[in-house]
């Protein structure tokens, strides 16, 4: 039988997090949005008001800053995002102040609302409980040379936990799409899909992905699990790369993140990279006018890469193949 918070988040209940945006930056859990009651101004000015001269009179100056237009704003935000998700809950910190007189506004509007008692604080613990203490999933990886496509296979099967969504990032030099989480966001977005799971597929990550970290825990649990390799011929990975990555980017993207491995690539075949890039963008947008620097950007950066990371893990690996027959694989362990 689930708990109360394993529903919240196993049913997505959209949350609404009133801490202000700089503390939702640092950290936040999945399926919340900030809508705040207090900007971060007028949260710093709250707060030296509390230091210098107490409770009280920061309370005070909280309603004085938060009041009239301001208020309404707020009001009306909170109202609005709840007539759409009727089911969404209010959070602060700790489930003081903050959400307390939110959800009284928020009543007194005609919508009634209490605070999640223990607000992020304990919902974070409770996140970081399933990476921490609880029995991790049973998990295969599935792995493969860049571009093999593995991300699409995996979204193919009905237990997979996507790593690289998570962080917003696909683990490479042109990996990024979009700003990636915080760590604490990371983690507690993790935690989240790991509620109830018994078993997954994840891709053969590294334990960085950008500016994120795979939890020490469960990252090692994952070395440690079988090894399902995707094999595709060059030309299929040339197209995939072409239709996930370049078709979507500038040169100026490639030419900047090139510029990023050159010391391991190397002088001479960087300005050669570099000049068919070159080419390719001048011309009609085709997989054709890429595949030469794609593929020379496989085979002598990528590809020697995990190759070498692979040599520590072939003793891992249950089974190799295509596509078709990775995904009949994986469905025969009922995963």
């Amino acid at each position: 039988m689930s708990t109360e918070l394993e529903d919240l988040f196993i049913n997505e209940i959209p949350l609404i997090d009133v801490r202000a945006p700089v503390e939702f930056l640092a950290g936040h859990l999945p399926h919340a949005v900030n809508l705040p009651l207090m900007s971060d101004e007028e949260r710093h000015l709250v707060g030296i008001c509390y230091k210098e001269q107490g409770q009280e009179k920061a309370i005070e100056l909280g309603h004085q800053l938060v009041s009239g237009e301001n208020k309404n704003k707020k009001i009306q935000a909170w109202i609005e995002f709840l007539q759409k998700n009727p089911s969404a809950e209010v959070m602060c910190l700790r489930g003081g102040l903050r959400s307390q007189i939110s959800c009284q506004w928020i009543t007194e509007a005609g919508i009634a609302r209490k605070p999640i008692p223990g607000g992020y604080k304990r919902l974070r613990q409770f996140l970081l409980s399933q990476l921490e203490e609880k029995p991790l999933p049973k998990l295969v990886r599935l792995g493969g040379m860049t571009g093999t496509g593995k991300t699409d296979l995996l979204k193919t099967l009905d237990h997979y936990i996507d790593i690289e969504e998570l962080a917003h990032h696909r683990g490479s030099a042109f990996g990024d799409h979009g700003q990636q989480p915080s760590q604490a966001s990371f983690e507690s977005a993790l935690g989240a899909k790991l509620i109830g799971m018994k078993q997954a597929v994840v891709e053969d990550e590294s334990i960085r992905l950008g500016n994120v970290r795979i939890p020490n825990r469960f990252y090692l649990h994952m070395q440690e699990t079988p090894l399902v390799m995707l094999e595709v011929p060059l030309e299929e990975r040339v197209a995939n790369i072409y239709r996930d990555y370049v078709k979507n980017n500038d040169q100026s993207f490639f030419r900047e993140r090139v510029q990023r491995i050159s010391k391991k690539l190397g002088g001479q075949r960087t300005r050669e990279i570099l000049e068919q890039m070159q080419g390719a963008f001048q011309g009609a947008p085709s997989i054709e006018a890429h595949s030469a620097w794609i593929s020379q950007l496989l085979g002598e950066y990528y590809d020697p890469a995990y190759e070498f990371s692979l040599a520590k893990h072939k003793e891992k690996i249950v089974f190799r193949g295509g596509a078709d027959e990775v995904r009949d694989f994986l469905l025969k362990l009922q995963l």
